[in-house]
């Protein structure tokens, strides 16, 4: 495909890519990289170093120190725009990894801070609501130059911070996995069990999470105007049978962000609640969630 064609009429294009999507922990990283037209040709001169024939080499495809020194590269050239976007695990866990990849893409086209006519994205999937014309396309960054760049500015960005987070949780040797699930993350996680950066919706994660905090993720996750039953708790915890011990893990709980009263009796009865029974009624009345 000539990808030349897409942009015959277009001034300035955006190439968009991101890494730590299959992660088990840390963020979600999206790189922008903004170019004229005019400056394509000169730019693809700039970074031969990375042409694989009639493709690119993404950043899977280097070194580590090659792709530290085409990092420093693409920083050094005034010819190029970046906009950096991060997505933290909370919201991953709060709003899916699709979603958060799609915040984390809009986020790097805000902190682009330019005006541009064309958007090449790596993937299958298009950005809602924006007013640009988009063209996603599967191994964009192997073949168009801008999503190419994007890969490799956002891969050692986010190893650069992976490494800066070992050194505050060493007991899952982020500086080498760098959050993905290798055997020896996975050794790690059962046998210390997840850190505050792990994703606690990514099964892997989740399996090695003790029972009452499975059960906090859980209830945390209840959307407003809806319940849970003590029942549904304990089974989507791994122990279907361990309902009355899920009433007391809520009944001690003190986190305002967990909505405890939204866990119910499975006869429809409130059941019990740490600030009273009156209070957990009204508190569902307010929500229409009975």
């Amino acid at each position: 495909m000539n990808f030349l064609n897409k942009i015959s009429n277009k001034k300035i294009i955006v190439g968009i890519d991101e890494v730590g999507r299959g992660a088990l922990a840390g963020p979600v990283m999206a790189v922008a990289i903004g170019i004229k037209k005019e400056n394509l040709l000169e730019i693809c001169d700039e970074f031969s170093m990375i042409k694989h024939g009639k493709e690119f080499k993404d950043s899977k495809l280097l070194s580590e120190t090659q792709r530290e020194k085409i990092f420093e590269k693409i920083f050094q050239c005034d010819k190029l725009k970046i906009g950096i976007g991060m997505v933290s695990p909370y919201i991953i866990d709060k709003m899916n990894i699709l979603n958060a990849t799609i915040l984390s893409w809009k986020k790097a086209i805000k902190n682009l801070n330019i005006s541009f006519d064309y958007l090449f994205l790596d993937g299958k999937t298009k950005i809602p609501d924006i007013n640009v014309s988009q063209f996603p396309y599967v191994k964009a960054d192997r073949k168009i130059l801008v999503c190419a760049l994007a890969s490799i500015v956002a891969k050692v960005h986010r190893d650069n911070l992976m490494k800066k987070l070992h050194g505050k949780y060493p007991n899952y040797y982020f500086s080498k996995n760098k959050g993905y699930g290798t055997k020896i993350h996975i050794k790690c996680l059962k046998k210390f069990g997840p850190c505050d950066i792990h994703r606690k919706s990514f099964s892997p994660v989740f399996e090695n999470m003790k029972f009452k905090e499975k059960v906090y993720f859980i209830v945390s996750k209840i959307p407003k105007g809806e319940t849970l039953t003590y029942k549904k708790v304990a089974e989507l915890a791994g122990s279907p049978f361990a309902f009355r011990a899920v009433g007391n893990i809520l009944n001690k709980n003190k986190d305002k962000k967990i909505p405890c009263h939204r866990v119910i009796r499975s006869d429809g009865n409130p059941g019990g609640y740490n600030k009273g029974a009156k209070e957990k009624i009204s508190l569902l009345r307010r929500e229409n969630a009975v």
